[in-house]
């Protein structure tokens, strides 16, 4: 039964990834399985908690297009709304197939160029070998938070963050951290300030990831509390109460920042001709011939 539960998931990959609440609704739910037939995976539940932080972000980003009072001009606002929704859309991609072939006990099948060598050969096999000889132990749990997260950030490094057609975004990215503007993560239950810095520099990237797990996420009573609280607060892309009232909903972002087949046409036709990607774009395909 469970099998077959999973075999549905891997099949409505594309599905789940049509916009920011939908992944973000998926992988609570893929973590809940997880909870469900231990051990449980804090990498999935780390993954809901920025995506619904990108939730927020873009919701921000789309209150300020319509309002038209923002500090930078629509067009780069735009280019950042596709930025953010395109690193979170080729995460889900990713993570999404490997971590279900992990549970579906296929990880063997997992191979360039579909994922990054790192994770066929040495993510999870490491983890499950680590299972079958030691059980679940927080040591073998922190490694795989740690390879996972050091894989997703490697796989947007060159795809979106450093693309040259993201060179507004990043540079908008830049300035705000420079005059601190830099707001740490929306994460409930936690007093946790955990900022990510220089978000140019995967290292910075990646620290945060393995901050969430340490600081936050290490903690079993914790996490619990966290989970429960994700479960009775559905994502909307709006911020919790008391933080900022709702704005437009982000299932119409992340269809404009796609187009309706998975291509980015948002609202004008410069950031589209700006931004040019495709959740089947063959450049993506290319590059995944590499360790990351």
């Amino acid at each position: 039964m469970s099998a077959a539960r999973l075999e549905r998931l891997l099949a409505d990959l594309a599905a789940r990834n049509e916009d920011n609440v939908s992944r973000t609704e998926s992988y609570l739910e893929l973590y809940a399985f997880t909870r469900e037939h231990p051990p449980d995976l804090p990498w999935v539940l780390i993954a809901h908690l920025v995506s619904r932080n990108a939730g927020y972000m873009m919701t921000d980003l789309a209150g300020g297009l319509a309002r038209g009072d923002a500090l930078f001009t629509p067009e780069a606002l735009e280019t950042l709304l596709v930025f953010l929704e395109r690193a979170n859309y080729l995460i889900f991609h990713d993570a999404w197939w490997h971590v279900l072939h992990h549970l579906l006990g296929r990880s063997c099948e997992l191979a360039v160029p579909r994922v990054a060598r790192f994770v066929a050969t040495e993510c999870w096999p490491r983890y499950e070998l680590g299972l079958r000889r030691d059980g679940p132990t927080p040591e073998l749990e922190r490694q795989l938070v740690r390879d996972l997260v050091t894989n997703e950030q490697h796989f947007i490094e060159r795809r979106v963050v450093h693309n040259p057609r993201f060179l507004a975004a990043r540079a908008i990215v830049g300035f705000l951290e420079s005059v601190g503007r830099d707001a740490p993560l929306v994460l409930p239950c936690t007093d946790a300030q955990i900022r990510v810095g220089r978000f140019a520099d995967v290292g910075c990237r990646i620290d945060a990831g393995w901050r969430i797990l340490d600081q936050v996420l290490h903690d079993r009573a914790r996490r619990d509390e966290i989970y429960a609280w994700a479960r009775a607060h559905p994502h909307t892309g709006a911020r919790p109460p008391g933080r900022m009232a709702a704005r437009p909903d982000p299932r119409a972002l992340g269809r404009r920042a796609r187009g309706a087949r998975g291509r980015p046409s948002l609202v004008s036709e410069a950031a589209a001709r700006l931004t040019r990607v495709s959740s089947r774009s063959s450049s993506g395909r290319r590059s995944c011939r590499c360790r990351w």
